[in-house]
């Protein structure tokens, strides 16, 4: 009886990773390209006008203005990142997009297991945490624009990260306690 109830407490984790762990993934993901596209010598980085066709506008239902201001959010980015940041955000995103792929593994681990691996979730929460506590820092160091568009997003990952290794450690003591 025990054993079934310990089981059914941590059966809302494996749900719990593998939601968050795609949301991350895609956000790592959408991340990893981001950086892979809008590199240096880029036409938005050599300053080339918009070119905001009259058929793609129509095509893409964007106005002239929407357009322009796409093309100012590529040039802001290019203009704040410090020479250094686009080949730590590859590196951090790809480090990223693995923790994340092995969170996803944990996750499905944790179904209907007898004894969740719970160490693997913790190590795997632990990995995602450390990735967002880089980037984060990296963050901190870039120009006021570029922290305006990450400081929030990965303030939020790190306090989903925290949350859930707080259950899962809880957990983990509860297990060995009932043991």
């Amino acid at each position: 009886m025990e054993n079934e109830i310990a089981k059914a407490n941590v059966s809302w984790l494996a749900p719990v990773f593998v939601l968050f762990g795609l949301l991350l993934l895609a956000s790592h993901s959408n991340e990893l390209l981001k950086q892979t596209v809008i590199g240096p010598g880029s036409s938005a980085d050599l300053g080339f006008a918009a070119d905001c066709r009259e058929d793609e506008l129509e095509e893409e239902q964007l106005s002239l203005e929407e357009c322009q201001l796409m093309v100012s959010n590529v040039r802001i980015i290019l203009s704040s990142s410090p020479q250094w940041f686009r080949p730590y955000q590859l590196i951090l995103s790809s480090m990223g997009v693995a923790a994340t792929l092995f969170s996803l593994v944990t996750a499905f681990g944790l179904i209907n297991r007898q004894r969740p691996p719970l160490r693997l979730a913790i190590v795997s929460i632990a990995m995602l945490l450390i990735v967002d506590v880089a980037g984060f820092v990296a963050a901190l160091n870039t120009g006021p624009l570029l922290r305006a568009q990450y400081l929030w997003p990965l303030l939020l990952w790190i306090c989903i990260h925290l949350c859930m290794l707080v259950a899962v450690i809880r957990f983990g003591q509860q297990d060995e306690m009932d043991s």
